[in-house]
């Protein structure tokens, strides 16, 4: 752990004494660093990007986090409290690539994210490729019309009696979500 420490009071010191571009090149280069070797990586190597990470988008702007997001997002095991941050980021650019594509979001994060982000986040929520119950019983009782027609074509999307019975209502003023709910094969 000291030398972990020792890493991240030197990134500190790089990051608050640095200039912006300094912060930003030295986000990308531990996010390649990180890339280059995600398949090789234990949890405890992908722990020490993610402190390293955490620190570093603190300060970072918009168009960094956009493409760190970007870059994480697919990989299966991304830092995790990185993941989580990108996330919950009110900027949708930022939040939007990892919310509907990172494996690294629990059925919590996602719940919680969806129960109090906004539209944009939701439409994001309800494009990943799996979605438990717990996650669309809030998409269908928050999200717009967009979200819920989206969430409707999802062939992913696991629904609740509750959820369900939200839709099949929904869909008897609103023919399109109607016929989408139609093509569903696990009605």
């Amino acid at each position: 752990m000291g030398a972990q420490q020792s890493l991240i009071v030197e990134l500190e010191d790089a990051i608050k004494s640095g200039s912006s571009e300094r912060r930003v090149e030295t986000l990308r280069r531990v996010t390649d660093l990180f890339l280059n070797d995600a398949d090789r990586l234990n949890e405890a190597q992908v722990g020490l990007f993610d402190d390293v990470l955490c620190h570093l988008i603190k300060r970072i702007e918009t168009k960094a986090l956009v493409e760190l997001s970007g870059h994480l997002a697919p990989i299966d095991n991304s830092p995790i409290e990185v993941i989580r941050r990108l996330a919950r980021n009110d900027e949708i650019a930022v939040a939007g690539p990892v919310l509907t594509q990172s494996a690294r979001l629990t059925t919590s994060d996602l719940v919680e994210i969806a129960g109090s982000k906004s539209q944009q986040h939701l439409l994001a929520i309800s494009g990943r490729r799996e979605l438990e119950e717990a996650v669309t019983d809030v998409l269908v009782e928050r999200g717009d019309r967009e979200t819920v027609h989206r969430l409707a074509r999802n062939a992913g999307a696991r629904f609740s009696e509750t959820g369900f019975t939200a839709l099949v209502r929904n869909a008897e003023t609103d023919e399109s979500l109607a016929e989408k709910l139609g093509l569903r094969l696990d009605i």
